[in-house]
């Protein structure tokens, strides 16, 4: 079942997103309208939609600051933003946080397909969860559709930005880094468009997309794919892209050290990238490229607002956070850091952020501990007393909410294994 809500107070806008969505998912869609701007947060936090849209023209929502607000909240990490826009592509604004934004003429097309990529990766979406090493690692096949190379390199520059593994300079770097290489691989590699060719197609007024769904209308070049490779580790994540074509000579492109490349049409995207990552190659063949990039987090966005007067706690590898049969004085929330839980000498597993909070269940029964905490990495807790998380669902009722539902799916994943 997809639990979809739209945030609009216009009703035809509504309605074609409501055709679009029905003609594609039929019965598994529980279809939700808010025309009243005041009463967003309340949905959010309370019905925990999975995907929300949001009309981004609506000038209440702007002024109000309602959709920055929601997105960068650490606590609806679980919620897949979109926006739509009426405005056209080359002005659509750019709002940290939201997966995708499309105007309305790109609705019927992006829409689906942004929410399949969502469903069918939800390991990158839904922050909640145990992990068991440092390592995150995963593999996308993706088909010679430029409209859609923008939804997978947001796909994964907003998890890291929603894991706080990068700031928002970082993300957009990275994301145009990788809409560059993945159209390139689209494009030079399993089309096999050569630069005179695209010059000529471009020069008689022509879209470059047009030309990538001519060339696809040959079933064999239709059905080559683009293999994007993700690794995500402590201080830096690796993203290698191939493609099915026959590679190019690699020596052609720019010089690095060329501040007039950037002028140039061939290779301007590569000269470019070289600037917003830490390591850029190519395999000899030239149909496989690296990015590397590192980590740069944003420690003030990390907190929540009702926490933000907490005890931060700074640890070090081999910290001992809490010990088994210690009173469960105080609720932490994981800023960053690996945390092993332990029985004994044995880790159990290990937890960190996106696993949101340590100690939950002793503290909200009062028991005492049931096992030991140790710090793997480096990290940071803050940690929440009694009083404190009384008086915070006092102001924030929503957190209440989450944290219910937090323990509700935990002991669903304890029942189904």
């Amino acid at each position: 079942m997809i639990s979809f809500t739209v945030f609009c107070q216009q009703n035809d806008v509504v309605e074609m997103v409501r055709e679009i969505l029905v003609t594609e998912f039929a019965e598994d869609l529980e279809f939700h309208t808010i025309v009243d701007p005041h009463k967003v947060e309340h949905h959010l936090y309370y019905e925990a939609p999975q995907f929300v849209l949001f009309d981004l023209d609506d000038p209440i929502m702007e002024r109000e600051g309602v959709g920055n607000k929601l997105v960068n909240d650490p606590l609806l990490f679980n919620v897949r933003f979109l926006g739509m826009s009426s405005k056209s592509s080359e002005n659509l604004p750019a709002y940290p946080g939201i997966f995708s934004v499309m105007t309305h003429s790109q609705l019927g097309t992006l829409l689906p397909h942004i929410v399949n990529i969502l469903r069918t990766n939800q390991q990158l979406v839904l922050q909640t969860g145990m992990i068991q090493q440092l390592g995150r690692t995963g593999t996308l096949s993706i088909e010679n559709k430029p409209l859609l190379l923008e939804g997978y390199a947001e796909l994964l520059s907003s998890f890291l930005y929603g894991q706080n593994l990068v700031d928002i300079q970082t993300k957009y770097g990275l994301k145009f880094s990788m809409v560059e290489m993945l159209m390139n691989a689209v494009e030079h590699g399993n089309c096999e468009i050569g630069y005179e060719e695209k010059t000529r197609w471009l020069e008689s007024g022509k879209d470059i997309v047009h030309l990538i769904e001519e060339k696809c209308k040959d079933p064999a070049i239709a059905a080559k794919r683009v293999i994007l490779k993700y690794a995500i580790f402590e201080k830096e994540s690796h993203f290698v892209i191939s493609d099915e074509g026959p590679g190019f000579d690699v020596s052609s492109l720019p010089d690095p050290e060329d501040v007039l490349a950037v002028m140039e049409l061939h290779g301007r995207g590569v000269f470019m990238t070289r600037n917003y990552v830490k390591e850029l190659t190519y395999n000899d063949k030239g149909n496989e490229v690296k990015l590397v990039i590192t980590h740069t987090e944003d420690p003030s966005r990390s907190i929540p607002e009702g926490f933000m007067n907490s005890q931060v706690i700074d640890c070090k590898p081999g910290d001992i956070i809490f010990q088994k049969n210690d009173r469960s004085n105080s609720l932490y929330y994981i800023v960053g850091g690996e945390f092993e839980i332990l029985a004994g000498e044995r880790v159990i597993t290990t937890l960190n952020n996106t696993n949101i909070f340590l100690g939950e269940m002793a503290f909200l029964l009062g028991n005492r501990r049931t096992a030991t905490v140790r710090a793997k990495t480096e990290g940071q807790l803050v940690a929440i007393s009694a009083l404190e998380w009384m008086t915070a669902i006092q102001e924030y009722p929503h957190y209440g909410i989450f944290l219910a539902r937090l323990l509700a799916n935990k002991l669903d994943e304890q029942t189904r294994s």
